[in-house]
């Protein structure tokens, strides 16, 4: 199997076309996959947005630099510029996936694989250049898919080589030994190495990023003259970075599924405690229920005992207009419910004893007896239907 070996690339333009032609607009022209921008791609395809909108890119390029200004100092005075056109204004990074675009599509596992790949990318890029970075997307059209970052700086000035590493290295060495005094030819030949040296510590935080734990190389053996134990050492290492990480995606996967499964069985939980404070509160109330019918049935004896007494005195009685009047009514109100189902009986059983009564004092009519002490005048007492 041919060695997976990772491509990442940096490069800044200007507005003003290079010796090959390329500039901002045909930057994202190309990347667009606008006419007469592709002419390398024979069937091209849209691109696909990863992170901004690459359609308002040239707008939000063009609104950027209209809004910043160089500084110009000439006979002592400090004048502001419009940015030159040649100013370096747009920062790209193309990153280049090494397995062929058919593979990617024919394999499930190496779709997936692909996928974890790119968001490594794009978060190990947000992770250089936080807000910098504007634009993010991918192409399918060529022989490897690969990922566009188009970056603005947020220099005063537009100076899109601030985000390049390997520019700003050269500058700080060439003006650094320029300083102190070494020939300008040494000068920049000491920038253009500081320059390389930079990049590759650029790409190797990328590959230590991203590339080893998709079990991708650095560089290709003969590069850097490996023995073939040597390299294969460094692949069998590299196999075990990509199982980590597809063991490390499996668990990632895991855990988002428990965690779903937590939200599921939290409102579950909620649902079940809302189900028992309702169905607690119904057992309050019918306890309550049960306490006071307990009272009144507890009630039932001396209310019993009153009527009884009432009867004897004949101090109770029933008018449909008023109701009952009775001597004391406290027990037959504490009897409740009790006395609402026994209050028909009981009228029954007063109309039977006053007629009784009433018999009887026919009866002394004719016979007439000593007079009967007068009866105490009972208080009026409501139907126990108003209980």
């Amino acid at each position: 199997m041919r060695p997976q070996i990772i491509f990442i690339h940096c490069q800044s333009f200007s507005r003003k076309p290079n010796k090959a032609g390329q500039c901002v607009s045909q930057v994202i022209g190309e990347g667009l996959r606008l006419g007469g921008y592709h002419p390398h791609v024979e069937t091209p395809k849209p691109p696909i947005p990863i992170f901004g909108d690459p359609t308002t890119f040239q707008l939000m390029h063009d609104a950027h630099v209209s809004e910043r200004k160089t500084c110009a100092v000439k006979n002592g005075a400090v004048s502001e510029r419009a940015i030159r056109q040649d100013r370096h204004t747009l920062c790209t990074i193309v990153a280049s996936y090494p397995t062929p675009t058919t593979a990617v599509e024919g394999s499930s596992e190496e779709l997936a694989r692909f996928k974890r790949w790119v968001d490594l990318t794009v978060a190990w890029v947000r992770e250089q250049y936080a807000d910098q970075l504007k634009v993010a997307l991918a192409h399918i059209d060529e022989p490897h898919p690969h990922l566009h970052f188009w970056l603005l700086p947020d220099d005063p000035s537009a100076d899109a080589a601030l985000l390049h590493p390997g520019k700003v290295a050269r500058r700080e060495t060439e003006a650094r030994l320029k300083s102190e005094g070494v020939p300008p030819r040494e000068a920049v030949a000491a920038g253009n190495r500081a320059l390389k040296q930079s990049m590759r510590s650029w790409i190797d935080r990328y590959h230590r990023a991203v590339g080893a734990p998709l079990g991708m190389h650095r560089d290709g053996p003969n590069r850097r003259r490996l023995s073939r134990s040597q390299y294969m050492a460094e692949q069998a290492m590299l196999d075990h970075h990509r199982n980590l990480e597809a063991d490390r995606v499996r668990l990632e996967e895991q855990v988002a599924e428990l965690e779903k499964q937590a939200v599921v069985l939290a409102a579950q939980q909620r649902e079940l405690e809302a189900k028992a404070e309702v169905f607690l509160g119904q057992a309050e109330q019918h306890h309550l229920r049960m306490q006071t019918e307990a009272a009144q049935v507890a009630a039932l004896g001396p209310m019993l005992d009153a009527l009884v007494s009432e009867l004897e005195n004949q101090t109770i009685s029933f008018d449909p207009e008023t109701g009952w009047r009775v001597r004391d009514p406290s027990p037959f109100r504490a009897a409740g419910k009790v006395w609402t189902r026994l209050e028909p009986a009981i009228r029954r059983l007063v109309g039977m004893v006053q007629a009784a009564e009433d018999g009887r004092g026919t009866a002394a009519s004719r016979d007439p007896e000593p007079t009967a002490p007068p009866r105490p005048d009972p208080e009026s007492f409501e139907t126990a239907c108003s209980m």
